[in-house]
């Protein structure tokens, strides 16, 4: 039994995506300095709603902190050590930024039902007014700049997401706030409070659950193992596969490996075997670090050893 192990590209796991850091930077100083001002405010005019945006607000800081740390230990290269290098940090930040937010949401919930039982007057009603204008304004930038970065990912893409549920919070706030001055109804800010504390748990839970997936090295939710398996088996020259392991690298990148068996003539063009499996894998299942091994003679999947008798014993291919 003849056997082949190919990676399908070079011996460095390193691919540095494109970045833009400077926009990523002024946007999360921009977000800070927002969240900062409606802390203070709502503690200042005792409006529980903008300190429950501002806390949303601060999840948006965490999702873009995180989009700026994936992107940067991207760009580090691998080494002997971390052979994938460092893609995983931003999992482990986002699975403690997730569980914080959620503790948050827990505690602005508690501080609702205070509201209910012991309702507070809004103090400064102006001041309330300015920040959450200028919070909405801020959110509403934010969206601009995110927007017009070329840099597409799906830190990226879930970090403008998040964005947009804050700016609809601050509208929420906004009109809340219109309701209490013109009614005095002031169970307005508790409800609004909870529903914005609701919204923090559902964007937190995503976050968990998809960071979850990668430390438990799980497949991504997007990818189907049979449509990988069939079209590893679709090749002409490949006879079956088996084997198949998919699992998450980080966020953004899908790792494979697998045995598959091709008729013994076909080994003279094993290099071009290889290179259509791997540019199949790249372009149905955007998956681009795939390590596969050629085989000559059917293999059990029960059989953890396959081609133990090998004539030719592990050839990289780049």
């Amino acid at each position: 039994m003849a056997h082949f192990h190919s990676d399908g590209h070079s011996h460095s796991h390193s691919h540095p995506v494109p970045s833009d850091s400077k926009t990523l930077g002024w946007t999360i100083a921009f977000n800070i300095v927002i969240t900062a001002a409606e802390f203070i405010a709502g503690a200042l005019t005792g409006v529980l709603a903008l300190v429950a945006d501002a806390t949303h607000n601060l999840s948006d800081v965490a999702g873009l902190v995180l989009a700026y740390v994936g992107e940067k230990s991207s760009e580090a290269p691998a080494n002997k050590i971390a052979t994938y290098g460092r893609r995983r940090i931003e999992v482990f930040t986002a699975l403690i930024s997730a569980i914080s937010l959620v503790l948050i949401a827990v505690y602005i919930i508690y501080e609702a039902y205070w509201r209910f039982v012991d309702p507070q007057i809004v103090s400064n009603y102006l001041l309330f007014f300015i920040v959450a204008t200028i919070g909405l304004l801020g959110n509403v930038g934010s969206v601009w700049m995110l927007r017009k970065s070329k840099v597409d990912s799906i830190n990226r893409k879930a970090a403008l997401l998040h964005m947009v549920y804050d700016g609809l919070s601050s509208v929420a706030v906004l009109v809340g706030g219109v309701v209490m001055y013109f009614t005095e109804w002031t169970f307005v800010d508790p409800i609004l409070s909870v529903l914005i504390a609701g919204m923090i748990v559902w964007s937190s839970v995503d976050v968990f659950r998809s960071a979850w997936r990668v430390v438990m090295e799980v497949a991504p939710e997007n990818l189907e193992f049979d449509k990988v398996m069939g079209t590893l088996e679709r090749h002409s020259t490949v006879m079956s596969a088996h084997h198949l392991h998919i699992w998450s690298l980080s966020s953004t990148e899908t790792a494979l490996s697998c045995h598959v068996c091709v008729h013994a003539d076909s080994l003279s063009e094993i290099n071009q075997i290889l290179r259509e499996l791997n540019e199949a894998l790249a372009k149905e299942f955007n998956i681009t670090h795939a390590t596969i091994q050629i085989e000559t003679e059917l293999c059990s999947e029960s059989n953890d050893i396959c081609g133990s008798n090998s004539v030719v014993d592990s050839t990289e291919l780049s």
